[in-house]
């Protein structure tokens, strides 16, 4: 299989030697791999996470998240750091069309993760209750619900990206639409539109992260006055190591946030 330069010239309509150039740039980084005869193959990363009919494709959340969204606002890291200055999460969702974009390109990236987490290293057993605190589209409720007969999930987001997973919810089997809700709300507010004691999950995915440093205390507080006697709550955040040295994706994601979380940390399971 494969295709040379030029098929895919004709295939992309762009007769240039700027596409080689991409080629090229491509199989450097094993984004492709190009046989001694010419032919460019995908490489089984590529193939696995790329190509949109992949179940584990991941495309949207790279080329819409992080190529319209987070690659512009990496620009103003310089100013970032020396000012303290950048949006919040609440202020940037605030338009519509910011937390559309983020929403939708996260949704299938969340949906493949827990998946994975159910199948390898969650049991979430007979529970019937959870709470998924800045909860995006939905994607880890509707995956848990839909794995739990009797599970219902109260999602908590800003309204922007409420309007936009209410759009995902719609397009998901009758009945989990049935037993996951959203609520309104701004995480890092000091009051939850939820009972205490009421819930046996709370979940926080990707949430740690994206706040300042000061409201991480209570935020935990929150999450944990929302539990049942005997429930869990489950973290699950993009970290690096109590050493502070890596792993790189990590580390990187981290940065990436300052932009819009000046005062955020770069959680390690220690700070935790």
């Amino acid at each position: 299989g494969g295709a040379t330069a030029e098929a895919i010239k004709k295939a992309c309509g762009v007769d240039s030697p700027r596409l080689q150039t991409l080629l090229t740039a491509l199989a450097s980084v094993k984004c492709l791999r190009r046989t001694p005869e010419g032919m460019y193959l995908l490489s089984p990363n590529t193939a696995q996470y790329m190509v949109t009919s992949s179940r584990h494709f991941y495309g949207d959340y790279l080329r819409f998240q992080i190529g319209r969204q987070f690659y512009h606002r990496m620009g103003a890291l310089p100013d970032v750091m020396t000012s303290g200055k950048a949006p919040s999460y609440a202020s940037w969702f605030s338009d519509p069309e910011v937390a559309k974009t983020y929403t939708q390109a996260q949704h299938n990236g969340s949906v493949a993760t827990a998946k994975y987490l159910v199948k390898k290293k969650l049991q979430l057993g007979g529970i019937t209750s959870m709470l998924d605190v800045g909860g995006g589209s939905g994607a880890f409720s509707y995956v848990f619900v839909g794995a739990t007969p009797g599970l219902k999930s109260t999602v908590l987001e800003l309204p922007e990206v409420c309007r936009t997973a209410e759009t995902i919810k719609a397009q998901q089997p009758e009945d989990i639409q049935s037993r996951v809700i959203f609520v309104e709300l701004d995480a890092t507010s000091p009051a939850w539109p939820v009972k205490d004691g009421d819930f046996e999950l709370v979940l926080m995915s990707y949430i740690s992260g994206s706040v300042p440093e000061p409201i991480i205390a209570d935020l935990y507080a929150n999450a944990y006055k929302a539990l049942k006697p005997g429930g869990r709550l489950l973290v699950h955040d993009f970290m690096v190591n109590d050493s502070l040295d890596g792993p790189a994706l990590g580390a990187l994601w981290g940065l990436q946030h300052v932009t819009v979380n000046a005062d955020g940390l770069g959680l390690c399971p220690q700070e935790i």
